[in-house]
């Protein structure tokens, strides 16, 4: 049970700050939308502009990684520095990413007034890695 505790702990910390950045990102592409709607002559002075510069095209990608159940882990995980468990965490992660990588998923078309797009690869419920092995299977979200 502490080893799930810590799993919602960790994982709701990064929600939170990635929703936050969401929303202000989204902000933003509202201003720049809105600003292309201020008459030309509005626009330049100094005021409209300031207000302006608040706004942004920029599109963000995350792609976020979640950490696999490893056989055998417990609620000291997050404290694990044996080699054996540095080993296991590490190769969990470069099999994720090479998931990601593989799914490609900041390819797709996306809304043009988001400004952070979320993508993450969801495991197979109850599915545990064996320390080392790869074969982590999921779907897109």
């Amino acid at each position: 049970m502490a080893g799930r505790q810590k799993d919602i702990q960790y994982a709701s910390r990064a929600k939170s700050h990635i929703a936050r950045q969401k929303q202000i990102h989204h902000l933003r592409h509202i201003i720049r939308e809105l600003a292309r709607h201020v008459p030309d002559k509005v626009r330049e002075s100094a005021e409209v502009k300031e207000l302006a510069s608040w706004g942004c095209g920029t599109t963000m990608h995350v792609a976020r990684l979640n950490a696999p159940r490893l056989e055998g882990e417990d609620q000291l995980k997050d404290i694990d520095f044996t080699p054996a468990g540095i080993r296991a965490r590490w190769q969990a992660g470069y099999n994720e990413t090479r998931r990601m990588v593989s799914a490609a998923p900041w390819k797709r078309p996306v809304d043009p007034t988001e400004g952070v797009i979320i993508h993450e690869i969801a495991a197979t419920p109850g599915h545990e890695l064996a320390a080392g092995v790869d074969g982590f299977r999921g779907k897109t979200k």
